[in-house]
């Protein structure tokens, strides 16, 4: 479990805290949903607890730095390079990987029919042909399949397709099926109904509302996640 307790962080040279008293745990067996306005605090939180930025004394709990794995919305790769290339790129650099990879596209049990399609389709076409949702979901898949104690997701299904948001959120769930913590964070909230997920609203560096989707959509009659989120940034603190 990764505990933070009266946690306050300002950059240098700011006077406004991005991070404001917060005391939170994260613990493993569910995904840990951070979701906010922008400036929120979200990824200035994952960078203080990947030690991107000098991890304070307050955030404790955290694994070595071997045993996280940090997905960024950016991915940069030459554009010739294959699906292969990519997938191989992943799993080849993990100390842990136990995944042989061949000529043929990697399948495995927990693959859709449409996901099978899609894995033979960018197995051989090149990075630069590939849609956004592709590459996302390629290289989501790969790192799920590196076993890490600390997952953290910065906005995995940004510009994806509904089909394809529905499999990148399963695969994540999965790893929420061992003892590995999950940190995603994320704008789009329905998309969370079905999923196994504990919802945290950051909201001027603090914690707002912290529960499950039914908890955070209750007092709303027309079941609009969109809705509760305004209601409950808008409130006075």
């Amino acid at each position: 479990m990764i505990s933070i307790k009266n946690l306050n962080f300002s950059y240098k040279g700011s006077n406004r805290a991005n991070i404001n008293n917060l005391t939170v745990d994260f613990k493993p067996g569910t995904i840990n949903v951070l979701i906010g306005k922008n400036g929120s605090g979200k990824t200035t939180l994952f960078d203080l607890i990947t030690n991107i930025i000098k991890r304070p004394g307050e955030i404790t709990g955290v694994p070595e730095e071997k045993e996280i794995i940090y997905q960024l919305q950016g991915l940069f790769f030459p554009s010739i390079l294959k699906g292969k290339d990519i997938f191989r790129f992943f799993l080849y650099t993990d100390f842990k990987n136990e995944i042989k990879l061949g000529k043929t596209p990697y399948i495995d049990q927990y693959m859709s029919p449409s996901e099978i399609d899609l894995m033979e389709r960018v197995w051989n076409t090149e990075f630069g042909q590939l849609s956004i949702g592709e590459r996302r979901y390629l290289s989501i898949l790969a790192i799920t399949l590196m076993k890490r104690k600390l997952y953290i997701f910065d906005e995995p299904t940004s510009g994806v397709d509904p089909e394809s948001r529905i499999q990148v959120l399963k695969r994540i769930e999965e790893i929420t099926k061992t003892d590995s913590i999950v940190l995603l964070s994320t704008h789009t909230l329905h998309e969370f109904e079905n999923i196994n997920c504990k919802l945290h609203l950051l909201h001027k560096g603090n914690i707002r509302f912290m529960g499950t989707y039914e908890e955070f959509i209750k007092d709303n009659e027309s079941r609009n996640p969109d809705i509760s989120f305004y209601e409950k940034v808008r409130e006075e603190a």
